[in-house]
Order: structure tokens, then sequence, then C-alpha cells
């Protein structure tokens, strides 16, 4: 007897949508041709499995979800990538970017993630923002309800002496607590 997520990835392997589709952890995951994009991505279709000991979850949502987000017409993807954009330029001071070149440029698709009612797809900008990812929230109509700049996986972590010295990196300022030791 097969799993509900077994029944996903044979599923998504018959229908061609991914590349050596695999499961594990909770996911099917594959490689596939953005071409509006005009970029391979990693894909990885989330079911939200809970906790339960037999997943029950509707197939068909997911798989059309794929398709939907890996055929979306040129025009379209162009519209996401440019409210991207805007949305970032809009909230980012110039002191961020590393380099000035028009962000539409400098976007690049590196994954998906397909849930059964949302997409997320993971953005890189190597030239602005080249220790970031961008991540781009879609609902079920591809409008964008979130974009968020995030530190790439892997990012330095600073280390500090005391508290003092993390609240003063922080906020920028010259924080002194208020205990007297």
């Amino acid at each position: 007897m097969t799993s509900a997520l077994e029944e996903l990835r044979d599923r998504i392997s018959a229908s061609g949508l991914l590349d050596e589709p695999a499961a594990a952890d909770g996911i099917v995951f594959g490689r596939a041709h953005l071409e509006s994009a005009g970029v391979d991505v990693m894909v990885n279709v989330d079911p939200e499995i809970q906790d339960d000991d037999e997943p029950d979850f509707d197939i068909d949502p997911l798989i059309e979800g794929v398709q939907r987000i890996l055929s979306v017409n040129e025009t379209r993807w162009r519209a996401i990538v440019d409210e991207t954009a805007t949305d970032i330029e809009e909230a980012v001071g110039e002191s961020e970017v590393r380099e000035r070149i028009d962000l539409r440029d400098d976007l690049e698709a590196t994954s998906l993630v397909v849930f059964a009612d949302a997409t997320l797809v993971a953005l890189v900008a190597p030239r602005q923002f080249p220790d970031s990812r961008i991540l781009v929230q879609l609902d079920e109509d591809f409008e964008i309800s979130g974009v968020e700049v995030v530190a790439k996986d892997g990012a330095e972590a600073a280390e500090f002496d005391s508290l003092d010295d993390l609240l003063d990196d922080i906020t920028g300022g010259d924080f002194r607590s208020t205990d007297d030791d």
C-alpha cells in the first residue's frame, strides 16, 4: 500500500512536470524548467502534512498548482518581477544595495514551493543583494501577497561579548542597559 505522499510523487512523475521527483520529509521535490523566466528551478510540492500517522490531502490541487506556475505566461511573470522589484525598491534604502542596476534585470528565480492554495517563489539578485534571497508569496491567481528579503542560508553568525554589545549592533546606537552592576 502506498502512502499519500508516494502517490503524489508517482502522479507528478507520470505527469512529467518534474525531473526525477522524490519524496522525503513530507514534500515531493524535483527540478523543472520555468519557461516564462527562462531558468531551471527546484520545485517543492508541499501538501502541508501535519503530524498525523497517515496524511490525508487532495492531490489534484497540488498537481494543478505545479502545472499552473510552470506554465505561467511571460507577461504575468514580468508583472510578478516588476511588482517584486517595486516593493523592494520602496522598502530598501540605497545603502543596502551593493550595485546600482535595475533590480528587474538582476532578479532570477531559483526555486518554487507549491501549496494547494499558494506558491512561494525564491529569487536571487546576485549583483544587488548577493547575501540575500527574495521570497515572493503568490496567491491562487498569482497575485503577490507578500515579499520578503532574507539572509541566505548559512549566513555568517555574529558574536558579541555582552547583551549591550548585541543591542548596540541591532539598534545602530550606543545602547546601555538600565542595570548598573
